[in-house]
């Protein structure tokens, strides 16, 4: 009596694909994996009839900090942002690094107005946080839920236009 085992040890493999979902500076996910999500999430609204909601936000005058005080005090921004979402939203939450000072949360299973009130709790835990040496920033919003008829891009692009009407009306909204 007797047994043959073939195995494989493919944790490095695992490391690999980890990291490559991963955005390096903040540890959240990056824009390719932010991308995977988004169009699964996508697929489940459609073929379910769940709600699926959209939050693009953006660090308010964030140059300054990287022109100020220069781009090691601009990244430790961007980690202390990144964490700070993180921790602040629901289990079943995506959020990740779309590029530059530019995050997205995706919010399954939550109509509009939900978004808008985890938009605004976020808006309020910024503004009133304490970033080191650069003190308080403001973030802007834009919020969207998936509609009828709304392709991947009409409901980011729906998004992408509500933050910049935040930020030409005036910001930290």
């Amino acid at each position: 009596k007797g047994y043959t085992y073939i195995g494989q040890n493919i944790t490095d493999k695992k490391t690999i694909e980890e990291s490559s979902q991963r955005d390096q500076l903040t540890k959240i996910y990056n824009r390719k994996k932010l991308d995977e999500v988004i169009q699964n999430e996508y697929k489940t609204s459609k073929r379910y009839g769940t709600n699926l909601s959209l939050i693009v936000l953006d660090i308010d005058f964030f140059k300054l900090v990287n022109d100020t005080h220069g781009h090691l005090i601009g990244d430790s921004v961007l980690i202390q942002f990144a964490n700070m979402l993180e921790i602040n939203l629901r289990q079943n939450d995506t959020v990740g690094r779309w590029g530059g000072e530019e995050f997205v949360i995706i919010c399954p299973n939550s109509n509009n107005e939900e978004a808008r009130h985890l938009a605004e709790k976020l808006r309020i835990l910024i503004e009133n946080f304490e970033f080191d040496v650069v003190k308080h920033k403001t973030a802007s919003f834009g919020v969207t839920q998936l509609k009828e008829g709304d392709t991947i891009n009409s409901f980011i692009n729906r998004a992408d236009s509500a933050l910049y009407k935040a930020k030409e009306t005036g910001r930290n909204k």
